[in-house]
Order: C-alpha cells, then sequence, then structure tokens
C-alpha cells in the first residue's frame, strides 16, 4: 500500500529585495519624468497662445487688407420694419457705416435684435462688398392683457410685448386673468367671426383655467361652456341680434348647458317674454357659482 503524502504549508517566499540602483534610479528619475511634464505642459500652453496670437495678428492683417480695397459698411438696409423704434434695432444691429464689413457678425446681430420687445424674428446678411440686410419679422398685437392688476400688450403667442403707452392699443379686446395669455388666440378667433358678439364684448375672462366668461355692454356675463365654445358664442350672438336682449334686465346669460339656456335677471325684474332665453331663472334667484 503505497503511503499518504501529508499535506504540508508551504512557507511564504521572501520578496526579493529591490535592487539599489533600481531604487536609485526611480528616486531620481521620478522627480526628473514629472518637471519634464510640466515644462512640456508650459511649453504647449505657450505654443498654444503664440498660435492664437499668430492667428489674431493674421485676421487683423486679413480685415486691414479687405478695409483698402473697400470691403467696409456704407448700407444697412431693412426690411419690416414697423412698430420697433428705429434707434433700438440701430443699436442692435450694430452695422457702423465705414466699420469694415467682414469684422460685422450677423449671427450676434440676429441675437440682439430678436431680444427686443417688437421682434418676433430677425434675420441678418452681409452682403458683400458694402451692404448689410435685414429682414424682420414683428410680433403683431392680439390684446390687453390684465393680470394682478397689470396690463400689457400679449401677441398671438401670448408674448408681452410691452406694458408702456398702452392707451393707443385701447380698441383691442382685454382679456383678464393669471393664466389667459396663452389662451387669448382661441378666443378671441372665436368672438371675431361674431360681429354682433365682438361689438359687445369689454372683456374675456378665463375662469378656472378652464373656460370663459364674456363679459358685455350693460354688465351683462355671459359664461360660456368649457367645450364648444363657438357654438355658445353663436348662440349668443342670435339672442343679440335677434332677441335684443342686451336692452333687457339681465345680468347673466349662462350658456354652459346645450339643451337650455338660462338668463338671470335683476331681482324684481319679470322675463320680458317666454322667448327670453328658452327658461328664465325666477326672479330674485340667486346667481350659481361659476365653475
Amino acid at each position: 500500500m503505497p503511503a499518504l503524502k501529508q499535506n504540508r504549508k508551504r512557507k511564504p517566499a521572501r520578496r526579493k529585495a529591490m535592487p539599489k540602483a533600481l531604487k536609485t534610479g526611480l528616486r531620481i528619475g521620478l522627480p526628473l519624468v514629472l518637471v519634464g511634464t510640466l515644462i512640456g505642459a508650459g511649453a504647449w500652453s505657450w505654443h498654444s497662445g503664440a498660435i492664437a496670437r499668430l492667428a489674431a495678428k493674421a485676421g487683423e492683417e486679413m480685415i486691414a487688407t479687405s478695409v483698402r480695397l473697400g470691403l467696409t459698411v456704407r448700407n444697412v438696409l431693412v426690411v419690416g420694419r414697423n412698430r420697433a423704434g428705429r434707434d433700438e434695432v440701430t443699436r442692435a444691429l450694430g452695422a457702423r457705416r465705414g466699420a469694415p464689413i467682414l469684422a460685422f457678425d450677423p449671427h450676434a446681430a440676429k441675437k440682439r435684435l430678436e431680444a427686443l420687445n417688437w421682434v418676433r424674428a430677425a434675420m441678418v446678411e452681409r452682403r458683400l462688398p458694402d451692404t448689410i440686410y435685414l429682414r424682420l419679422s414683428e410680433r403683431e398685437p392680439l390684446a390687453l392683457w390684465q393680470a394682478e392688476g397689470r396690463l400689457a400688450l400679449i401677441d398671438r403667442e401670448g408674448v408681452v410685448i410691452t406694458r408702456a403707452h398702452l392707451g393707443r392699443w385701447r380698441k383691442l379686446p382685454m382679456v383678464v386673468g393669471a393664466d389667459t395669455a396663452a389662451n387669448a388666440e382661441t378666443i378671441n378667433e372665436i368672438v371675431s367671426h361674431r360681429p354682433a358678439v365682438a361689438e359687445a364684448v369689454s372683456a374675456m375672462v378665463r375662469v378656472s383655467n378652464r373656460r370663459w366668461d364674456l363679459r358685455l355692454k350693460g354688465g351683462v356675463v355671459a359664461q360660456l361652456p368649457e367645450d364648444s365654445a363657438a357654438r355658445a358664442v353663436a348662440q349668443l350672438a342670435g339672442l343679440i341680434a335677434r332677441e335684443r336682449i342686451l336692452e333687457r334686465n339681465i345680468v347673466a346669460i349662462d350658456l354652459r348647458l346645450p339643451d337650455r339656456l338660462v338668463v338671470r335677471t335683476r331681482p324684481g325684474t319679470r322675463p320680458h317674454s317666454d322667448a327670453d332665453a328658452g327658461k328664465a331663472a325666477k326672479p330674485g334667484a340667486k346667481p350659481e357659482k361659476d365653475t
């Protein structure tokens, strides 16, 4: 029978000592490598700076040469400016007559112009040898917007154009509510298609960010539904034209229900006739809460 071999643990091998020469080399070589790296980085930075300076100098020489060749701004052609101020457009454009036209930056000018209140979009071009061409698309005023006691002129996108000198825009429709500006174009479009209603409206009020109330002449409020506002406004137009509903002692017209119309009169007022709007509220009835 073969003898069993014993599994003896081997003693860990000793690490060989690092040769003295290698230690000395690392102690001296590592600092030299680090210093060399720093020197190389500095040389690269200096070289890059030198290249940048050379490029800048070459650019200056090119601009100077272009001026001698007549490539300067002599004409500034502006198309589409109607309401934006001439002086502010000139400042934003930054194209000085006699300046090198190659030094003019159309992209930077475009950004400055589109930051102006009245400018929706701008196209700026250099037309060599001597012309800067500018085409503006201005914002179209839509309505006066009232929110938190402040008035502003807004465009079709709900962007505030200006809060100053609003008297000249007093004939525009008024929209009221903190969240109204972005929704103003839709209701304005609906109302403008019904001249009888547009003539009678003094303000359009956003209710709970869901629907609209129309404030009419004489203090009458027409409550529109959340959906089918166009249908309700068409119905209101018929009431104004045929029933002369605004000439009666009415405080509110509820158009929110598609199958009936509710008219609220002032307390103590009897309905003029059965045609006052289908079903009239009882005299003295309390107004319903807006929702």
